[in-house]
């Protein structure tokens, strides 16, 4: 009986347990289904496990948001532009912030890619 319940229970986290949200009606500076179609990016989330990618409206401008390990405690967002250059960071092991002092609080934000392993 105990047996019969572990493997219910590594099937059932197995199944439940891998999400992967991908918004393909999503642009980014001008681009739709930026995760596909934007080589950078679509690098990064083949090269990864568990990423979450959120875009960044701030000051009119868009900026694509990389955290490769949501979650982690020492996982560092990269913020990139349009053309793919990092504009900024927030995290790490040593808690940095090298963002402006209002992008988090005046940023439209919009999660584009999470995916919680593969």
């Amino acid at each position: 009986m105990r047996l019969r319940f572990l493997i219910f229970l590594f099937i059932f986290a197995m199944i439940t347990g891998s999400k992967c949200d991908n918004d393909k009606s999503i642009t980014f500076c001008g681009i739709k289904d930026p995760v596909n179609n934007i080589d950078w990016l679509k690098e990064r989330v083949e090269n990864s496990e568990k990423i979450e990618v959120m875009k960044f409206i701030y000051n009119e401008s868009e900026y694509m948001a990389i955290t490769p390990c949501p979650g982690c405690p020492d996982s560092m967002t990269e913020i990139f532009d349009c053309q793919g250059n990092r504009f900024c960071t927030i995290g790490g092991i040593t808690g940095r912030n090298t963002c402006p002092t209002d992008f988090l609080e005046k940023s439209e934000k919009q999660l584009v890619l999470k995916i919680d392993y593969k």
